[in-house]
């Protein structure tokens, strides 16, 4: 008869705490790769919220000085003085970073007026309060009476920079403007990002 052999105490505790250094280190693995993806996915929503925004005041800004007014301008510029001209002004709110508001005007509506009102050809945007905020009613830098335009519940502006440059090639002036933004998520403000765009101001006659 064949004798029947089996383990010993000693084998099963080596077995079992093998077992459970493999479960500890799928366990940690495992919540390595929750939290890895969790960052991953509030990264995503940070250059969510600032690309937007980003891409809206980069394609409003481009506007600036544009009137539909242009052709009476360069035919007569003395006797059709455009309204929209030299508009683009960086300057700030009361406490906060030197360039972090910018004003300008364009023709949104084509008339070669510069209209006034809620729905005038006056924009602009600044940084108050960690939030970007957008111009209205012609509004300067230092008024009240700006509207949100980031979400405070979601990010945190903590830095905004407007800046002009101008470049005079064969008696041809070039404008081009750079914007600096650096955000923070609120939920979790160890993810932050800095952006910078440039790109060239066509309209405008500085």
């Amino acid at each position: 008869m064949a004798k029947q052999t089996g383990v010993t105490l000693m084998e099963l505790l080596i077995s079992l705490a093998l077992g459970a250094s493999a479960l500890v280190a799928v366990a940690s693995l495992i919540g390595y790769g929750i939290g890895t993806n969790a960052n991953l996915i509030a990264s995503a929503r940070l250059n969510e919220e600032v690309s937007s925004v980003l891409s809206l005041m980069q394609r409003d800004i481009r506007r600036a000085g544009y009137s539909g007014a242009t052709v009476a301008t360069v035919a007569d510029p003395a006797g059709s003085p455009s309204a929209f001209s030299d508009s683009l002004q960086v300057s700030e709110f009361t406490g906060e970073a030197a360039d972090s508001c910018v004003l300008f005007s364009y023709d949104a509506d084509g008339d070669g007026v510069l209209d006034g009102g809620v729905n005038g050809d006056s924009f602009g945007y600044r940084l108050n309060n960690q939030q970007i905020e957008m111009r209205q009613n012609g509004s300067d830098c230092e008024a009240t009476d700006w509207l949100d335009l980031t979400d405070s519940g979601v990010i945190n502006v903590t830095g905004l920079n407007f800046a002009l440059t101008e470049t005079v090639e064969s008696n041809v002036t070039t404008t081009t403007m750079t914007i600096t933004l650096q955000a923070e998520l609120v939920a979790k403000d160890q993810i932050s990002r800095q952006y910078t765009h440039s790109f060239l101001v066509r309209n405008f006659d500085g």
